[in-house]
């Protein structure tokens, strides 16, 4: 589903451009196409509230698309479905992604334009017994029973290592913390601020809690459709990044989540 309040900002967005420049100017730096980027309900980066789409990914979307001189309408879609359709050309871009080998075998990556830490969350009552284990090798050796969000990446050391333990793979962020209240599994992995969000919302924030190790701390990427977008356009994108980073706008926004 295309969101009209989207399709209205970027149409909006591309008048006010037209009317702030000089007479006779031209946008130069202007990208070829609209983008169609993929949304799903993930908080605190993307969420659909009083009728649009807002979050951290969405503001910084914003920022860097406005910087750039592009334009975009969002899709509702959720992880796994997205991955498929960058990869057939049936959506333009991803936002929140982390780049692998097998990705970039379908799709090209922008500059990072933030960062993903993958926290392990468990049960407050059995911190200690999961926190004896200090690194993957070592919590595989106590046998727990671990959830995952299906097509989501966490790092390559997990990568390596995830055959070695029970993993049970679920569709929807909210059901990992459930499931993991409900005793179904003993150990989460999820995004630190996501999982912390949900648990406040279920009213579990005292119920659940994080190991003192990560998953991984990585960087995080715009992953564009190798079918649909060209390289120049990239580039155009990649530059408003790289300016945004550096006047320190983009940690501005990402600092108003953390």
């Amino acid at each position: 589903m295309i969101t009209p309040p989207a399709r209205q900002h970027a149409i909006i967005r591309t008048l006010l451009l037209v009317l702030l420049l000089p007479f006779g100017s031209h946008v130069s730096a202007a990208c070829q196409k609209t983008f169609s980027v993929g949304w799903l309900d993930w908080k605190p980066y993307q969420v659909w509230d009083n009728d649009r789409v807002k979050g951290m990914d969405i503001e910084l979307l914003d920022a860097v698309m406005h910087q750039a001189g592009c334009n975009y309408v969002l899709k509702n879609v959720p992880w796994e479905r997205s991955m498929r359709y960058i990869k057939t050309g049936d959506l333009d871009l991803a936002l929140g992604t982390s780049k692998t080998l097998e990705r970039s075998e379908w799709a090209y990556f922008s500059e990072a334009y933030r960062r993903e830490i993958m926290a392990i969350f468990v049960r407050s009552n059995e911190y200690t017994k999961w926190n004896a284990a200090q690194e993957f090798e070592q919590l595989a050796d106590l046998k727990p029973r671990v959830m995952v969000l299906r097509g989501a990446y966490y790092g390559s050391t997990w990568s390596q290592i995830k055959d070695r333990f029970f993993v049970h793979q679920l569709n929807r962020y909210e059901q990992l913390i459930q499931m993991l209240s409900a005793q179904r599994t003993d150990v989460v992995l999820t995004d630190l601020y996501n999982g912390r969000v949900l648990a406040k919302e279920l009213g579990l924030e005292n119920e659940i809690t994080t190991l003192d190790w990560n998953a991984s701390d990585d960087d995080i990427y715009m992953m564009f459709s190798k079918k649909t977008v060209n390289l120049s356009d990239i580039d155009i994108i990649n530059r408003a990044i790289l300016e945004l980073r550096q006047s320190g706008d983009l940690d501005a926004i990402i600092q108003r989540y953390q």
